[in-house]
């Protein structure tokens, strides 16, 4: 797998990693800098390297609201204890401003 993009968003990376095999897939893969050596948790596959690094960033500032908002990443769901669960892949699928993220958080 080669890597074509790094974000480091507080203590995970956020990479963007084309897959293996003839097929042109991007995956959006968030680790933990306290285990680098993991592969990492894919929460999107996306068809061209543009648009795999533009959701990486929206990953980041997703994770930054959603952190300030008392949510945590379980796998591939974004949790907190007194709202409702939000999938990662419901975030990312769509191009979002910074408004309509913060927006996501106050309505779950």
């Amino acid at each position: 797998m080669t890597i074509h993009y790094l974000l480091n968003c507080f203590n995970n990376q956020i990479l963007v990693k084309q897959a293996e095999g003839g097929a042109e897939a991007y995956n959006v893969n968030i680790q933990s800098n306290s285990n680098p050596l993991s592969f990492g948790n894919t929460l999107y596959t996306a068809s061209t390297k543009d648009q795999a690094v533009r959701i990486a960033n929206q990953l980041c500032e997703f994770y930054s609201l959603a952190r300030a908002n008392g949510y945590r990443l379980e796998g591939r769901t974004f949790r907190s204890e007194d709202k409702s669960d939000i999938s990662a892949e419901h975030v990312l699928k769509v191009v979002r401003t910074k408004d309509e993220m913060h927006r996501m958080l106050q309505n779950a």
